[in-house]
């Protein structure tokens, strides 16, 4: 049997198919059947399954399951050049690794960060947004300090004393 070129919690990316362009974390491998049990966010790969609720306690539903890809279909995410990269195989003191064919650095794999869109921008800001807002009605709601004000009774109940 052939080397596998991806192991158990590799992240990869998904080159062909339903869900191509994503990436996924790698849950457990098939080497028998040449299949890989893929997690990630938004997959249409995913296997959804009913279940009755045995208990009073338990949920009953749809269940979604982490699906199978034909390990052909992807790619190895490398951590140092952050791309996905075909792999090659090699012996670093005495070991057997496998190597990025991109940048030729000893395979590791890592989680791509997704790049933030304008929607997350604006949840971000949002909150400070709102802040300043209530801080700004804040000030704008205490009156200015005059002599007059400041001169005028606390109470109600100094008031008709010094009138007397």
């Amino acid at each position: 049997m052939a080397k596998l070129s991806i192991r158990k919690d590799d992240y990869v990316m998904i080159i062909t198919g339903k869900d191509k362009g994503k990436t996924a974390l790698i849950a457990g491998i098939n080497a028998e059947k040449g299949r890989a049990l893929i997690e990630g966010k938004d997959l249409k790969t995913v296997n959804k399954k009913a279940v009755k609720a045995r208990k009073a306690s338990d949920k009953g539903g749809l269940v979604e399951q982490p699906g199978t890809i034909a390990i052909s279909n992807v790619m190895p995410i490398c951590a140092a050049c952050n791309k996905p990269t075909r792999v090659g195989h090699g012996l670093v003191d005495g070991k057997s690794v496998r190597i990025c064919k991109e940048c030729g650095e000893v395979l590791v794999t890592k989680k791509v960060t997704a790049r933030k869109s304008k929607a997350s921008k604006t949840t971000e800001a949002a909150p400070e947004k709102k802040a300043k807002a209530t801080v700004r009605k804040r000030v704008k709601a205490e009156a200015p300090v005059t002599e007059e004000v400041a001169a005028a009774p606390e109470t109600a109940a100094e008031a008709p004393a010094k009138e007397e």
